[in-house]
């Protein structure tokens, strides 16, 4: 994929994140872990990335000219299909919203191995995952105000945790960890399914994509990186001289989002074509799903 085409691609999903925080406020995270888990996380091989929370697990695959992605639900009692999408080249060919529960022995959403890596079984595949981010689950909590002391720990953590929504024809999903952000729609309009690592420094952020499907009336992608696993572990460095005051700088690197400033607790930044805006969520927030451990980045 060459570099202009892969920047704009990375500015359409940057445009998209923020329409789809409008629907679905991603949510920031608390300061210690209230439930470990060894399987939570971000694991991964060259043609899998997988998002384990407590209550949430994403997975996204590749075989041949085939990508999907499955969204489930977990719960003591139950592990709940809440979407699934399959593109065939750039086409999608299998679309579900229709929950439903997943049973019998061809499925493990994670056993941890002796070696460290996760094991996991899904439509009787099974794939030896390696680590590539730990997360931990945590209470509802106050976040840091806004200061301009430290806009890049406000935006990173203002940004990390999980919101779900689903309805009989359409589920929507976001998690932003402390260095991934997770994105799964499916709605009778639109399939957009992509994962990215995100990084915040005061200067602003910088956003990179490596897994992308998109399916609407102005653009049909499956993009995932040739080596997923690398390019997902590959810790993201900000070039500070990279942003700049007058817009969003497309690079090799990714997209660099330019730090305005804030407006009460609303961080603001040169996005692509608009201002980008990210609130401080409260904890009391009845909207907010899961919250996951800030550790600064």
């Amino acid at each position: 994929m060459n570099i202009k085409l892969y920047v704009e691609k990375l500015a359409e999903a940057a445009v998209l994140c923020i329409v789809a925080v409008t629907l679905f406020m991603t949510v920031s995270c608390g300061p210690g872990p209230v439930a470990g888990s060894a399987v939570a996380g971000v694991w991964g091989d060259a043609d899998c990335e997988y998002l384990r929370t407590g209550r949430f697990a994403l997975l996204f695959e590749r075989d041949g000219d085939r990508m999907s992605a499955s969204l489930y639900t977990l719960s003591k009692r139950d592990t709940v299909l809440a979407g699934h999408a399959v593109f065939s080249g750039d086409s999608v060919a299998v679309r579900e919203t229709r929950q439903s529960k997943q049973t019998g022995q061809g499925l493990d959403l994670g056993t941890l191995q002796d070696d460290g890596r996760l094991r996991i079984v899904v439509g009787g595949r099974e794939r030896l995952l390696e680590n590539i981010e730990n997360i931990s689950m945590c209470e509802p909590y106050e976040m840091l105000e806004a200061s301009p002391l430290m806009p890049g720990a406000c935006m990173q953590q203002w940004c990390t945790g999980v919101k779900y929504t689903h309805r009989r024809d359409a589920v929507g999903f976001e998690c932003g960890t402390n260095r991934h952000s997770y994105v799964f729609y499916i709605t009778p309009e639109m399939v957009y399914c992509r994962a990215a690592r995100l990084r915040f420094s005061d200067g602003g952020g910088l956003f990179a994509q490596n897994i992308r499907m998109m399916s609407n009336a102005a653009e049909r992608t499956a993009y995932m990186a040739a080596d997923n696993l690398t390019e997902s572990r590959t810790p993201l460095v900000i070039d500070e001289s990279k942003f700049s005051a007058d817009g969003c700088v497309y690079d090799t690197d990714g997209i660099y989002w330019s730090f305005i400033g804030f407006e009460g607790d609303v961080a603001l930044l040169h996005g692509c074509g608009e201002v980008y805006r990210f609130a401080r969520p409260d904890s009391d927030d009845d909207d907010l799903t899961e919250w996951l451990s800030f550790e600064r980045y």
